[in-house]
């Protein structure tokens, strides 16, 4: 962190200034993620504003109306301060439950919520509040705050000034937490509007891996009956979660019902209906069928915990896309920064793929050797498997394995219905400083990024403007190592 200069302004006219004199500053808002990047040496800002004495972003206000917290407040003032225990004590136990004493001393509810990590707890608490987020250029609703993975709304020169939340008839967050980091395994925050519309409920989930998300199904059925008992039968799919080391998919789905139901029984008092629910638990296939199915299982993907997995409707046929992903010139097209893509053989690629991670741009000298396994000509499924190795300069390295599966999907008999399901499953292996990133990170960026890529992948098949996506698929891989802290207070 050497030649790094400390600021620190005191009104957030001297912010603005800092911000518009210094481009490669970033603004210190805590610094619980910031810090550790630049340890990590995966950020090197030229210049740290740190915001703690701007008197603008440190006010706490409690009306009828709702309260006002300042982008700036701690979790631990937060959690201790007396009137929004009394009248918003979902905000205190939520803010209260974050990591240890030390952490909640200097986070801040600013830095979580710009920093948008797919497992903390404020954005959830937000979302399920429908609050209104405030900048220094206008007013957000919480609806269209949180983007993407570690993104959100926010603009590059814009800064975050403080959220105002609503008052509601009753509100309660409810986390399980990853013992280690306290993170959210899962956590789910359901609110309930006061006034006139006391049916409009909203219910929010972190920890899922995907970034927070509402839950629609769960609302519907609360709006139409408040009671434990409405959500029977309400399951949330799997395919929203992801497996990891500490849960399975299917784990968490099941465990953001109990929650949910936990959350509203605190309300209603019908704790006797609640579910218990069963120790984490990852799937993990019998020794016996690995030796049996061994000779299969070329062809199919793992049930590795640790492994990203995905899969995709194209509306081409098979041969198609088979021809599409083994061209270098259209994975060129769909791999935004890709400076280079180069075909050495039947089955070794080389690749330049300039990424930024974060405030950080890297380029990743990439090894692709391409393993045919089963092609469209020889049956069905055609399947492929590819070797990724990777080098981020002195950040270390990453190799990913990785397994493609494609069926015909027919919509009809007409030409026109002919289509590709796509299958695909990843298990990355870093090494060096991108291997303290860990296996979380890795986890929460992967499904946003492969879907971004065969998004594009469908748009260059069908002969149309590739251009929107920002990342894609082999920059997905190479982004097992992204940047896991954006610009605090700016995207």
């Amino acid at each position: 962190m050497s030649g790094v200069q400390y600021l620190r302004p005191t009104s957030l006219a001297e912010v603005q200034a800092c911000l518009q004199q210094h481009p490669q500053a970033q603004l210190l808002a805590g610094g619980q993620s910031l810090l550790a990047a630049m340890r990590l040496g995966l950020t090197q800002p030229s210049h740290l504003v740190d915001l703690q004495d701007v008197p603008e972003l440190q006010d706490i206000r409690v009306t009828d109306d709702g309260v006002w917290i300042g982008a700036m407040a701690t979790h631990a003032r937060i959690a201790a301060h007396p009137e929004i225990q009394q009248h918003h004590p979902m905000l205190a136990k939520l803010a209260h439950g974050i990591a240890d004493q030390q952490v909640r001393n200097v986070g801040t509810l600013g830095g979580s919520l710009a920093n948008n990590d797919p497992a903390a707890c404020w954005p959830a608490g937000v979302l399920a509040y429908g609050a209104t987020l405030f900048t220094t250029q206008r007013e957000i609703p919480a609806d269209e705050f949180f983007t993407d993975l570690f993104t959100t709304a926010l603009k590059p020169d814009e800064v975050l000034l403080g959220v105002l939340w609503p008052a509601c008839a009753c509100a309660q967050y409810v986390k399980y937490e990853q013992p280690a980091s306290r993170f959210a395994m899962v956590g789910v925050a359901v609110t309930r509007a006061t006034g006139h519309d006391h049916s409009a409920v909203r219910v929010a989930i972190t920890g899922l891996g995907n970034g927070v998300t509402r839950w629609p199904e769960a609302e519907a059925a609360l709006q139409a009956h408040w009671s434990v008992q409405a959500l029977n039968g309400v399951h949330l799919s799997a395919e929203l979660a992801h497996t990891d080391v500490h849960a399975s998919a299917s784990y968490r789905a099941h465990l953001s019902a109990v929650l949910c139901r936990r959350a509203v029984a605190a309300h209603t008092g019908e704790e006797a209906h609640l579910p218990r629910h069963a120790p984490p638990s990852t799937p993990r296939a019998p020794a016996s069928r690995v030796r049996k199915d061994r000779a299969h299982s070329a062809t199919q993907p793992t049930n590795n915990p640790t492994a990203i997995s995905g899969s995709h409707h194209l509306g081409q046929t098979v041969a198609v896309v088979w021809d599409a992903v083994l061209d270098p010139v259209v994975l060129q097209q769909c791999i935004p920064g890709c400076e280079s893509m180069q075909r050495l053989s039947d089955t070794q690629y080389t690749a330049v793929v300039k990424v930024g991670l974060g405030p950080v741009s890297a380029r990743f000298e990439t090894q692709i050797r391409v393993m045919p396994v089963c092609t469209p000509s020889q049956g069905e499924p055609a399947v492929c498997h590819l070797h990724l190795s990777g080098q981020a300069g002195s950040l270390g390295q990453g190799e990913a394995e990785v397994v493609v599966q494609l069926r015909a999907h027919a919509t009809g008999t007409s030409p026109a219905a002919q289509g590709t399901h796509l299958q695909w499953q990843a298990t990355p292996q870093m090494s060096g400083q991108l291997a303290q990133l860990g296996n979380r990170l890795m986890q929460a960026s992967a499904r946003s990024l492969s879907t971004q890529f065969f998004e594009r992948l469908a748009r260059v098949l069908s002969g149309q403007d590739a251009s929107p996506p920002k990342r894609g698929f082999f920059s997905a891989i190479a982004e097992l190592f992204r940047h896991w802290h954006p610009l605090i207070f700016r995207k």
